[in-house]
């Protein structure tokens, strides 16, 4: 029997992608845009600068006490946003 070669647009896609090595490019992209709303408008608005950098999601707020109440959510975040992304992407939330 001969081995087939036929794979669905998503496999064919996502070998694409790793292929030229855009994944954590692409990531970030999805991550980012995520994030304004997994948090709300109101965090959203004190959000200076989200980066993925290598699985770390690095997150500057301009408000001392939103970071802290962030610091209690990072591990709830971390999973709402790896939900949504549909694997395990963001391993630890940074809060600068």
């Amino acid at each position: 029997m001969k081995k087939s070669n036929q794979q669905t647009l998503k496999q064919a896609l996502d070998h694409l992608v790793d292929a030229f090595g855009m994944r954590e490019k692409m990531d970030e992209l999805d991550i980012t845009t995520q994030w304004d709303k997994v948090v709300g408008p109101m965090v959203a608005r004190h959000t200076v600068a989200v980066r993925l950098n290598k699985g770390r999601l690095i997150v500057k707020v301009d408000s001392a006490p939103l970071r802290q109440e962030l610091t209690y959510m990072r591990e709830a975040l971390r999973e709402v946003l790896n939900h949504r992304a549909g694997r395990p992407v963001v391993k630890e939330i940074v809060l600068d």
